[in-house]
């Protein structure tokens, strides 16, 4: 099974496991990535999407310290499995739900809409803190680690 990481579930895990948090966001970023290596060693992948890998990025340029954020940024990256956006495999899935979506009114915003289409793609489950989006998306499989390990 692939477990294709949000973004916002791992910027959680990123920021909960700086220095100066509240020992509580550490203890749960810190549950969450046990929770990963668990997974890991029961042999599935735990992975990010280029699109995610895209948005942290886009983060990092944001901060007021691009290299120090960079650095931590790749070293949340280096456990995780990271799939290319897949030309062929995802745009079928993303024209589909966004059709789908808009036509009800139901947007969940562009990224969000690739990184569904990509877990569509892989056949993945799409872990977020953000399920209530999500469950716009007819048949995608979620789960919220932070809820439900």
């Amino acid at each position: 099974m692939i477990y294709l990481l949000d973004t916002d579930i791992l910027i959680f895990m990123l920021r909960g496991l700086k220095s100066g948090r509240r020992p509580a966001q550490r203890r749960h970023a810190q549950e969450l990535v046990d929770h990963c290596r668990r997974v890991q060693r029961a042999g599935d992948s735990v992975a990010l999407s280029a699109v995610t890998v895209s948005e942290l990025e886009f983060g990092a340029r944001n901060s007021d310290d691009y290299e120090a954020e960079i650095s931590a940024v790749h070293k949340v990256l280096a456990p995780f499995d990271i799939y290319n956006y897949d030309a062929v495999a995802c745009p079928p899935h993303y024209g589909r739900i966004r059709h789908e979506l808009e036509s009800k009114g139901a947007d969940i915003g562009s990224m969000d809409l690739l990184i569904a289409a990509h877990a569509f793609a892989l056949d993945a489950r799409l872990v977020s803190k953000n399920l209530s989006r999500f469950a716009r998306v007819a048949g995608l499989k979620t789960a919220n680690w932070l809820v439900q390990p």
